[in-house]
């Protein structure tokens, strides 16, 4: 039994996930009221939205490259997974309500169901409150590298099986994964490291108040 519990104390330090921890926002806003942090969920949509429309595409792809990705997982890694997910959740609710805060400005039911990139905005919902998990529960300043990479590879889960399910003749017969995520991840590890040199650098002002 000793040696087990010597063995448990050795592990302990080294265990992946830590206590639960306030996020980046409310390590910089510790006194945020509910006002307050309904507004950083509408700046979230509204960051979100805009950089959607940042957006090129690639030769015979239905699917744009957009700046989305970077500001997804700025939305876990800064306002933690309830916030965080909130603004994922409130992005894709206004634009299925019929605001044009989708790429090339696109909107509505038709638009989300009918199209390819629906699996990718469910994604977006998941990345979003996976990051922000991560980042409190130990996973933020040095480390939130990690978190986004993971948030934005999950991306890619509901994507694929969207892709699967519908017929939207793309990507063509065996090019699933060729087509639908590897062409998409150089720009993606782009967004994430500009993301995570971001959220870093809000961390060091967050510490230098406490």
């Amino acid at each position: 039994m000793q040696q087990i519990a010597v063995l448990a104390h050795r592990v302990e330090p080294y265990t992946l996930l830590g206590p639960a921890e306030p996020s980046l926002f409310e390590r910089l806003a510790p006194e945020a009221n509910t006002w307050q942090k309904t507004a950083a969920v509408l700046v979230g949509i509204l960051l979100v939205s805009l950089l959607a429309q940042v957006k090129f595409y690639l030769p015979d792809s239905p699917v744009p490259i957009t700046a989305q990705g970077f500001g997804v997982v700025m939305l876990g890694g800064v306002l933690g997974w309830r916030l965080g997910m909130a603004s994922a959740i409130g992005y894709y609710l206004v634009g299925m309500a019929g605001l044009p805060v989708f790429a090339n400005s696109g909107e509505g039911w038709n638009y989300v169901i009918h199209g390819p990139t629906g699996g990718y905005l469910i994604g977006f919902i998941l990345s979003a409150g996976l990051v922000g998990f991560l980042s409190q529960r130990g996973w933020n300043r040095g480390r939130i590298l990690w978190p986004m990479l993971i948030g934005s590879l999950v991306i890619y889960v509901p994507a694929l099986i969207w892709l699967s399910v519908f017929d939207f003749t793309w990507p063509a017969e065996g090019q699933m994964m060729s087509s639908g995520m590897y062409q998409y991840i150089p720009g993606d590890v782009l967004k994430l490291m500009a993301a995570a040199a971001v959220t870093g650098g809000l961390w060091k002002i967050a510490d230098k108040k406490r």
